[in-house]
Order: structure tokens, then sequence, then C-alpha cells
């Protein structure tokens, strides 16, 4: 297949490509320049009928190019063009292009406001006591509302809607990926809610391939994390859908978690 990736310079961008490319045609697309073979130097929020141009011939796009910075002070200003407007025009451009699928990156801070609600609350600060995990009721993707915790996440439920409606009305395969948290030295962060959204690098590539390669789709919402024991949100459902056996556990780092400086409890997956 041919497979483009939008933010192929960023960390997924780089592992999936690196992971994919000797069984599939990959080309990608960044703000930022590259000198990865069949990569554009391009910004999405330009126009969508050049970007359909480059997006000719591709069977998969995985758009994972965005601004991922959701500090309360990040406001509409920051994020209109590249997770608003950007976002809109992939879509655009893909359907435009005859691209048969859309894999969009959007977070679990799509959901992030069920993680004020019990039980969630309580794992997700690391307060387990009277808590039996394989008892409690995960949030689930399709089926269950978004409660968005902040403009940035408010900016990928807006990607969520596009797959819907392309999937929908415009039968373009769409499949949306709530991910967790991606830390720069692979490990767990200092924060207790990295044991609930712990992604490896180790599990980004055969999670991501398996969402490129899977048969049968129309829409679906996934969460993207490894097999973590504490759980909020329903991986287990995304595992089995994909395939796919996650190889790592945040667990497997209780001992030594990684220091706040070198992983922030933050998405970072750019």
């Amino acid at each position: 297949m041919k497979v483009m990736i939008t933010g192929i310079v960023g960390t997924i961008g780089t592992i999936v490509a690196d992971h994919i490319q000797n069984d599939h045609e990959v080309h990608g697309v960044d703000l930022r320049e590259s000198d990865r073979p069949n990569t554009t130097q391009i910004d999405l929020a330009d126009s969508a009928d050049e970007l359909a141009k480059t997006f000719e011939g591709v069977d998969v796009v995985l758009h994972l190019a965005a601004d991922r910075r959701h500090e309360p002070w990040i406001s509409w200003n920051e994020l209109m063009r590249p997770n608003i407007i950007a976002t809109a025009n992939v879509y655009t451009a893909a359907h435009k292009a005859g691209v048969r699928r859309v894999v969009f990156a959007s977070s679990m801070h799509a959901v992030g406001g069920y993680e004020l609600i019990e039980p969630y609350a309580s794992i997700v600060n690391g307060n387990y006591e009277g808590i039996d995990r394989n008892k409690v009721e995960l949030v689930k993707g399709l089926g269950q509302d978004a409660k968005p915790d902040s403009e940035y996440s408010a900016s990928k439920v807006f990607g969520e809607s596009l797959g819907k409606y392309f999937a929908e009305f415009e039968e373009m395969e769409g499949l949306v990926i709530r991910v967790g948290t991606v830390h720069p030295n692979n490990k767990p962060g200092a924060d207790p809610r990295s044991w609930v959204s712990y992604f490896s690098r180790n599990d980004i590539p055969g999670y991501f391939r398996a969402c490129i390669e899977k048969k049968d789709v129309s829409y679906d919402i996934l969460y993207g994390s490894s097999n973590n024991d504490w759980k909020v949100y329903d991986t287990p459902y995304a595992f089995n859908y994909l395939g796919f056996q996650p190889s790592d556990n945040a667990e497997n780092h209780r001992g030594s978690p990684a220091t706040p400086n070198d992983a922030p409890g933050t998405i970072d997956w750019k």
C-alpha cells in the first residue's frame, strides 16, 4: 500500500515510518524540513486542493501532525491552523484524492473529563485502595460521549467528528486513535496518570501498523496505549479489534519511573 504520514518528522511518525517502510510505500508531509525520502515540506493549513495533489494514489493517510500543547494558556489562536484548519484540509484532500482510509491521531484528553469522575479520578491519581481493577467499567470509544478537558482536546473531537462524517456520508474509512502518553525516555512518568496512559515505543509501531493494515473498517474510535494493569479507557477493545498484542505494561517500570524532568505528565507524541 501507499501510506502517507502527516507529521512524519515527529516521534510517532518516525517510529511508524521506519517500521513499515519495507512492506509499504511510505510518503510523508511535515511543516519541518526532512531528508527522509518521499517527504514534502508543506503547511497542511494552506490549501486542501494542493494537498490533494500530494495525496494522489495514496491508500491510507495517517494524520499525526498537530500542535500537541494542551496547557491552559494555549488558546484557539495557537490551535486554529494546525489542529482545526489543517485537519479539515487533510480529510478534504484525502476525499478529493480518493484515499480509502484516514487514521486520525486524537488524544485520551478528548475524554479527559471522565478522569474527574470516580473511580477514574482515584485511578489517575494513583489512589488504588478499595478498587478492583478487573471490575472497573472502562470508558468506551463509540457509544460514549466525548468529554474534552481543554481547547486542545476539543480540537481533537473536531477531527473525530470529521472522520465520522466522511465515513458515514462520503464512503471513506475512518479510524480514530485516542493516543496515550509517549515519554521521551520510554518510561512512564513520575505522575500517577502515566500508569494508565503509558504507550511504549515498542508497542507504537505494531499498533499503528495494525491500524493501517486492518481489513473491513468503517468507522471506529480506539484507545492507544500499552497493556497497562491500571486502566480508565477501553484499550482491550482496541487490541482485540486490531488483532494486536502489546508487549509492554507500565507496571514493568513501577520500580524505576522516569524523573519529572525527563517525562512530564503530558502527551508527547509529535
